[in-house]
Order: C-alpha cells, then sequence, then structure tokens
C-alpha cells in the first residue's frame, strides 16, 4: 500500500477539480473537522477524570448525554452519510447493544432493579463513546488528531494530578495532604490513576516520533519525566503492570522499537532524579500534612525540571544519532527488525519469567491467597509486595456466585450482595475486582461471553487494522491497541470498568480503530445504492438509540437530583418540602428502592412508624438482597413494639451479610 503522509493543521487542502473559493472552504472545513477531532477526546478525558473518574452516576450520565448529544448532532449533520461502514461495527456495536440489553433485562430477576438498570445505563454511556469516536475519525488526517488529542487528555490529567502532589498549596484538591501517601487524585482511586498515567506514557511515546507536529514530539519527551513520576506516586502494582504491557506491546507492534526504547529510557532517566529525591523526603513520600511537604514538593519539582531538560537533551543526542546512521547504529536497527533475532528474544523472556515464576511463585501466591491482609510500612514498597488486597476472596465470591446461576446470573450491578452474603474477610467491597468474573457472576454464561466477545473483537479489530496500515499510520494503531490492551489486562484484576474515564479511554481508541479497519475494508462496490441504505439505517438506528440512551440517562439523575435535595431538606428541618422530592423521585422511577428509603427514614423521624415500615416494605419488594433494608426496617418494628417482627428482620438481615459489624451483638 502507498505511504500517506498525514498533514498537519495548517497545511491546506486542494483538489484537481476545486477552484480558488471551492478549495480554500474546503480547506477551513479541514481544518475545523481536525480541530474537532483533536479537542473532543481531550474535553472528554479531562473532564470526566475531574470529576473522580466519572464514577458517580451524576458525572457518568452528563457525560454520557453531553456525548449522545454530539453523536446526535454528528448524523444530522450528515456524517452518516461519510461514514465508511462494515462488519467490525455491526459486530463491536452489536455487542455493546446486546450487553446493555441483557443488563437491563437482567433486572427481573435481579436482587435490585435500579442497580441492574444503572449498569445497562453505564453500557449506553459507553456506547455514546465508541459512537462518537467511529463517526469522528472517518479520515485519517483525523483519526491522527483523535489519537493526539486521546494522548494530550491523558497527559493533562497526569499532570495535574501530579502538581496536586507536589504543589498542594496551589492545586488544592480533596485528595491532598494528609490523605494517604498514594496518589488518589483525580480518578479517586490509585490504581486507576496508576494505568491511566501508564498509557498516557505510552501514548507520548509513540508522539514522541509520529505526531503531526515536530513541536509536539519534544513537548511529549518533555513530558514523560513527569508522566513517570506521577505513576511512581500511585506506588501501583496495577499501574506499573499497565506500563509494561501498554509499552511492551507498542514496542512489540512498531518497526521503530529501537528508538522508542530508547526514547522510554530517556524518560525514565529524566524521572530517576526525581523518584530518589522523594524517596529520600518522607513527608512528601508519605503525604503528611505538614510544611515540609509542601517545601519537599517545591524541590522535588525543581528536581524535575532538571531531569526534564536531561531528557531533551539526551533526546536531542538521540535524534542526531538516528539522522547520521552510522554503521553501528543502522546494525542495531537491523537487529531490532530482525524476525529471528526477535523470536529468540521473546523465547529467552519466557524462559525467563517462567524460571522467576518457578523461584517465587510459592512463596508470591501464600501472600497473594492469604486471608491476612497487611499493608507495607513504606509506600514504595508496594511495588514488591505480593499481598492480593482482598482479591482472592473477591474472585471466589463471583465464581461462587456464578456456580448458584450459571446461565443468566444473580443480576447487573448485584455482585456487593453476594460478596456481602458469602465473604470470609472483614472487608468492604461493591466489585468482584474483575471486570471478567464479575460479569459471569452477575450476567452469567450469556453475558460473561459477551463481555469476552466484545473486549476480544475490539483487540482483534485493532490488531486486523495495524496489520494492514502502511507504515505511517501502523504505529499510530499500535498505540492504540496498546491503550486498549492495558485496559483489558487491568479490568481483569481491578475494577476500571466502573471508571469511566478509564472506560472513555478504551471505547474511544475501539471506536478509531473501527473506523480505520472498516476503511481499509472498503471496496469500489461501496459507491453504490446498497451502502447508501446502509448509511441512512445507520442515521436512523444512530437517532433511535441517541433517544432511547437519553430516556435511560435522564431517569437516574432526576432521581438522583430529588434524594440530594430531599436530604437537603431534611437536613434544614423542612420535612413537607423534603417528603415531596422523596415522592417526586418515587414518581420518576417506580421500580427504584432509593427513593422508598428516603421515604421510610422520614416518616421515621416524623414518628409514624406504621407508614415507614410500609416504605421499608416497598424498599425491600425491589431489592430483597439488601441487608440493609432488613436492618432499617428491623429498627422502625423496634421503636413501633413488634419485637417479633424486628428480630425476624434482624435475623434475616444476618442471613445476608454474617460478618456485618453492625448487627453483632445486637439482642434478639
Amino acid at each position: 500500500m502507498p505511504t500517506e503522509q498525514v498533514p498537519t493543521l495548517g497545511r491546506k487542502w486542494s483538489g484537481p477539480s476545486a477552484g480558488p473559493g471551492d478549495g480554500a472552504s474546503r480547506s477551513s472545513r479541514a481544518r475545523l473537522d481536525q480541530i474537532a477531532a483533536l479537542v473532543a477526546p481531550v474535553a472528554l478525558v479531562v473532564t470526566l477524570s475531574l470529576v473522580d473518574g466519572g464514577f458517580d452516576v451524576s458525572a457518568r450520565h452528563i457525560a454520557g448525554l453531553a456525548v449522545w448529544l454530539v453523536v446526535v448532532g454528528l448524523l444530522v449533520l450528515g456524517a452518516a452519510g461519510a461514514a465508511k461502514l462494515g462488519r467490525p461495527l455491526y459486530l463491536v456495536g452489536g455487542l455493546i447493544v446486546g450487553l446493555a440489553l441483557l443488563s437491563a433485562i437482567s433486572s427481573l430477576w435481579s436482587g435490585s432493579m435500579e442497580l441492574s438498570v444503572i449498569e445497562a445505563d453505564r453500557v449506553l454511556v459507553y456506547l455514546g463513546f465508541f459512537l462518537a469516536a467511529f463517526l469522528i475519525a472517518q479520515t485519517d488526517e483525523r483519526r491522527q488528531r483523535f489519537a493526539e488529542g486521546l494522548a494530550i487528555g491523558l497527559a493533562l490529567v497526569a499532570l495535574l494530578s501530579l502538581g496536586s502532589r507536589l504543589l498542594p498549596h496551589v492545586i488544592e484538591v480533596s485528595h491532598s495532604l494528609g490523605s494517604g501517601p498514594r496518589l488518589r487524585y483525580p480518578l479517586g482511586y490509585w490504581n486507576a490513576n496508576g494505568v491511566m498515567f501508564a498509557i498516557a506514557a505510552s501514548m507520548l511515546l509513540w508522539m514522541s516520533r509520529q505526531a503531526g507536529w515536530a513541536a509536539l514530539r519534544w513537548v511529549s519527551v518533555g513530558a514523560m519525566p513527569a508522566i513517570l513520576l506521577a505513576l511512581y506516586f500511585t506506588y501501583s502494582r496495577g499501574g506499573l503492570l499497565a506500563l509494561l504491557v501498554a509499552s511492551g506491546y507498542l514496542l512489540i507492534l512498531s518497526r521503530d522499537r529501537l528508538w522508542l526504547l530508547a526514547t522510554l529510557a530517556i524518560g525514565a532517566i529524566g524521572a530517576l532524579p526525581a523518584v530518589l529525591a522523594v524517596q529520600a523526603r518522607r513527608d512528601l513520600a508519605e503525604n503528611l500534612p505538614t510544611s515540609a511537604s509542601v517545601d519537599q514538593g517545591v524541590t522535588v519539582l525543581l528536581i524535575l525540571l532538571g531531569g526534564t531538560a536531561l531528557a531533551l537533551l539526551l533526546f536531542t543526542g538521540l535524534r542526531r544519532l538516528e539522522r547520521r546512521q552510522g554503521g553501528l547504529t543502522g546494525r542495531a536497527l537491523e537487529l531490532s527488525r530482525n524476525p529471528a533475532l526477535l523470536k529468540w528474544i521473546a523465547l529467552a523472556t519466557a524462559v525467563i519469567a517462567l524460571g522467576a515464576a518457578i523461584a517465587v511463585g510459592g512463596r508470591a501466591w501464600d501472600q497473594f491467597s492469604s486471608p491476612d491482609i497487611q499493608f507495607p510500612s513504606q509506600p514504595e514498597q508496594h511495588y514488591g509486595d505480593f499481598s492480593s488486597a482482598g482479591r482472592s476472596d473477591f474472585w471466589r465470591v463471583a465464581v461462587d456466585a456464578f456456580g448458584e446461576k450459571p446461565l443468566f446470573g444473580h443480576g447487573a450491578g448485584t455482585y456487593e450482595f453476594s460478596w456481602e452474603q458469602h465473604r470470609s474477610i472483614d472487608q468492604v467491597t461493591r466489585d468482584a475486582h474483575s471486570l471478567y468474573l464479575e460479569t459471569f457472576a452477575e450476567l452469567g454464561l450469556v453475558g460473561g461471553l459477551t463481555v469476552l466477545a466484545l473486549v476480544g473483537s475490539l483487540l482483534w479489530i485493532g490488531f486486523s487494522a495495524w496489520r494492514a496500515a502502511p507504515e505511517p499510520q501502523r504505529d499510530r494503531y499500535a498505540a492504540l491497541n496498546a491503550a486498549m490492551l492495558a485496559f483489558a489486562v487491568g479490568a481483569a484484576i481491578d475494577w476500571f470498568w466502573e471508571i469511566a474515564a478509564l472506560g472513555a479511554v478504551f471505547f474511544l481508541a475501539g471506536g478509531v480503530l473501527v473506523a480505520a479497519r472498516c476503511a481499509q475494508l472498503k471496496t469500489p462496490s461501496d459507491n453504490g445504492s446498497g451502502p447508501e441504505e446502509r448509511r441512512f439505517g445507520l442515521a436512523v438506528v444512530g437517532l433511535a438509540l441517541a433517544w432511547v440512551a437519553a430516556i435511560a440517562l435522564v431517569g437516574p439523575l432526576l432521581v438522583e437530583h430529588e434524594i440530594n435535595a430531599s436530604k437537603n431538606a431534611a437536613a434544614e428541618g423542612n420535612l413537607t418540602s423534603a417528603i415531596d422530592h422523596a415522592n417526586i423521585a418515587q414518581s420518576i422511577e417506580p421500580w427504584a428502592a432509593s427513593p422508598y428509603v428516603q421515604l421510610s427514614l422520614l416518616t421515621e423521624f416524623e414518628g409514624d412508624y406504621r407508614a415507614a415500615s410500609e416504605q421499608a416494605t416497598e424498599a425491600i419488594e425491589r431489592e430483597d438482597r439488601n441487608w440493609q433494608l432488613y436492618q432499617l426496617r428491623s429498627e422502625i418494628e423496634r421503636k413501633a413494639g413488634n419485637k417479633a417482627a424486628a428480630e425476624a428482620d434482624l435475623e434475616r438481615a444476618r442471613q445476608l451479610n454474617p460478618r456485618a459489624p453492625e448487627l453483632q451483638g445486637k439482642p434478639e
């Protein structure tokens, strides 16, 4: 295939049949399209990240509504007519829609209709991310800009996070001084930050060679030491694994792996002085709420700037070395592309990994599976710790829950009920810390295979797009593949699926790669009437999905708003207004348990125990595996003098959560 250079935003478009005015108009439109493709992922990733990663319903649903509006706008403006359609789109789109439908339908047998519907809504949000990226990335230029925008957005998040640690007096956030040594801002979870920063590092590595602007390549190298330092501050083993997966996969797929490896080493060298400086400054390393932490942060920032200057200097030398292409350099480059040598390196790596597994495997497994959860005394010791932090039991419960209902599961979003009933350790969690095991537990064999098919299809389509692309595009697709693979691996060992900012990275990258693959599969016959009918069908289906998604996403938003308004009114002593707001929430989603819980608490406060018990019963009918609802009704019945009913509810609460400390020692 011919090599196609990606134009910069400043290059004017011209065509053989375009007049001067027409050419200027097309050039202006092309620049606007590319700017939009650059800005869109930056805006989405940064905005979602700054609202705790989009974990909460409100932030995630608002982002989803905004993205679906973008999809509608693109379709109305004719994006469907220009879209290159193909089996990759139908396959991935069908799997996402199927997962959303299955999650919604599972509410019929779920332990909580409300939670299952919210999980279906989450999938609809991700479908919006995927479709928006697909529609935007319909030309090679836009795909380039979109990938650059994704890298820039991830890097900005990492830099803001690092700034909150080194300059807490300037960037004041909730997870600031005294919030623990592990960097939690902005996603609210250090492991999620670690994975995001690792993907950012791999994307910057790609941009250091393939960015459309020369200045952006230098900025990428200059930002890399800061990104790696931010990753270090998370003390996240998952983040380190994501860095190895993303960077390693990029190196494997790129013909420029020698230069990329050297650039990664330069970034690490630039970060090393700052990392060593942090280890020597305990107040900063442990994020203690002292003035020394602020002073040490400024000192480390200055050291980091020096390391950044060193990295840029080394990169200058690397570029000169590459341009000279001396005999030794040429030989090293040739060896780095030798298939036989690469196979031997892969074999040697596998042997070393196997030897390491044999040498430390027993001890590592004992620590991993131990129910005694003890965290290291020094934060940097997390990198050498083999404890699962409870994951072995999280996964065991997920497997047991799957065994109870293997075909369709217990219902989307209800893993926490299985955990509370069957756990063997005193740890609170809502997730199995594994997307795949949790889906098998909640949606059974059908749902588990659907998720595996979805993730596997996107990875295979991305790989196919890389394999069929010419050289200038190959590294771009390799970087996007690496980002998706890092998420897919991370989602197997943590709850990243629930963090919308990370899910956005996966589905935005997937949308670009599916668009690229559909373009590669385009045939000359695609100019006929059949494809036009399919494009019209895409517009109709897209608008219908947007309408369904809007209705589905608005409901929980309004319910949460009304319940919060009810709580605020109750705090101000206005019980009449509080009850009105709770009744509005109940009318919006009559299947949801949370409005009835709020009404039960309010009527209990008023002393109307009969009404409070009835409202609690309504909540239990909608969420019958939630032990807290039985505890609530037990307290109401006890106050009403119904001891037998109170004891029965308390016993049911104990059955659903035998290890709950709140239920221990209570009189029967």
